[in-house]
């Protein structure tokens, strides 16, 4: 038997349990009005606090979490990676 090995210009997205879908959530870094990175950003689930997904915002400022459920209702937490600022929480973010 023989194979072929497909390459796709974007990574296909599958749900592989209730978190996930096609859903997206973006947004900004920010210190003082202007755009800030590199910063850790979480995402958890509203209402069992569990873990989505982590990242670093991009050299402009900006991050995504892709491969969530559409209507998943969620808060983001941004921290400041000097430790000179708190920690900011977007609270009821919902991924479109």
């Amino acid at each position: 038997m023989s194979y072929a090995v497909i390459r796709l210009p974007r990574p296909i997205i599958s749900a592989l349990n209730n978190n996930q879908g096609f859903g997206q959530i973006k947004g900004t870094t920010k210190k003082v009005g202007a755009n800030y990175s590199p910063v850790p950003v979480c995402v958890f689930r509203r209402d069992n606090r569990q873990l989505l997904w982590e990242t670093k915002s991009k050299t402009d400022g900006s991050y995504a979490f892709r491969n969530i459920a559409v209507g998943l209702e969620c808060f983001v937490v941004a921290f400041d990676p000097n430790e000179e600022y708190n920690a900011v929480i977007s609270d009821k973010v919902v991924a479109k």
